[in-house]
């Protein structure tokens, strides 16, 4: 079992010294900042309920203050604010949320870097959506790169938050990683354990460079969960080929006979393998199994369009098409047109979505 990492610790191996330190002064004139805004207007026409419009916009600032070569402090501030309105019913809400803010030390030298705080938890099973907003726990996280091929990774929380799959906190999560890069594959291997919840959570993920225009994808996770009899699965394999201005992508994705419970967030990108935005990850909690496909077109340097196709047993199938428009280096124009239908005899959905981001 990975023992949780103290602050204590951590601040014994960066040997911080008072001489090393930046005033005040001087670091807020060398605070980095990086982020994002985005603006998203939703058209939801359902065959059972009254369409709807919805304004959801989202704000995003990174500040990393120095303190010295080695050492950053890194707060993390985010928002979204909510506007539906379903037409027909004068309905309308107004959501207003200020999201879970991190704050945490990031100390890096000599191929070691350690976060410890309130701190972002980018994994396989966790969000890493940047307006998700990410999982987030209080603890430590360190990777350590061995060498140009090779990098290790461990983490100890005594509380890590999730919005979708736990819901609220859960203490003592532990994590180990290694991640393995070369010419002709890059690979992932993770270990997760979370206390009455998880009792094991192995994960493996594959990059395979197969050709120079092929490229072979992936993934398998096994989960032991607190509390149920039998063992949880997801398996996911996909092959893209890139050649030119087009690029397609087919794959296939399934659960375990028992359910795909293996991630604590319906955003994990382990699950989120969908190229459909409606349905973008099977049913945990069912035998699902789903096939899909994307085509995409270059049509010049700024401008890409694209449709793509997924049917899942539970879900039903999906299609979509859209465009992509980036007016400049950091701001991009996006929309899409998806339609669902449920194969269970259920009524579909149609989604109409519009998105202006601007990233710095």
């Amino acid at each position: 079992m990975l023992k949780k990492l103290s602050l204590a610790a951590l601040v014994a191996m960066g040997s911080m010294s008072v001489a090393s330190a930046t005033d005040l002064s001087e670091a807020i004139k060398g605070v980095n900042l990086k982020g994002a805004l985005r603006i998203r207007l939703y058209h939801d026409d359902s065959a059972t309920q009254k369409t709807s419009n919805t304004w959801r916009t989202n704000a995003a600032f990174i500040f990393a203050v120095p303190v010295s070569d080695e050492l950053k402090i890194v707060d993390r501030v985010s928002n979204e604010t909510q506007i539906n309105a379903q037409n027909g019913t004068g309905a309308n809400s107004v959501n207003a949320i200020v999201k879970d803010n991190v704050l945490f030390a990031k100390y890096s030298k000599n191929g070691l870097t350690v976060l410890a705080g309130k701190i972002p938890v980018a994994t396989p099973i966790t969000d890493t959506d940047l307006f998700g907003p990410p999982t987030h726990g209080a603890g430590a996280l360190a990777t350590y790169k061995v060498s140009d091929s090779l990098t290790l990774a461990a983490a100890g929380l005594d509380a890590l938050v999730a919005e979708d799959y736990i819901g609220t906190t859960v203490n003592n999560t532990y994590a180990a990683a290694a991640i393995f890069k070369s010419d002709i594959a890059d690979v992932q291997v993770w270990a997760f354990e979370m206390d009455k919840t998880i009792n094991s959570d192995y994960v493996i993920s594959a990059d395979i460079k197969a050709v120079s225009a092929v490229k072979l994808h992936v993934d398998y996770a096994t989960a032991d969960l607190d509390g149920k009899k039998y063992k949880q699965s997801f398996k996911n394999i996909s092959a893209s080929f890139t050649q030119d201005t087009v690029c397609v992508k087919v794959g296939f994705a399934a659960n375990g006979e028992n359910g795909g419970f293996v991630v604590i967030d319906g955003d994990a990108p382990l699950t989120n393998v969908l190229p459909t935005p409606q349905n973008s990850t099977l049913n945990k909690d069912t035998a699902d199994k789903a096939f899909y496909g994307k085509l995409g077109y270059n049509v010049n340097e700024k401008t890409n369009v694209y449709a793509a196709y997924a049917k899942a047993d539970d879900a039903g199938t999906e299609g979509v098409i859209g465009a992509k428009y980036k007016y400049t280096k950091k701001f991009t124009l996006s929309a899409y047109y998806s339609v669902t239908g449920n194969i269970k005899g259920g009524n579909g959905n149609k989604e109409t979505r519009a998105e202006a981001i601007y990233k710095f």
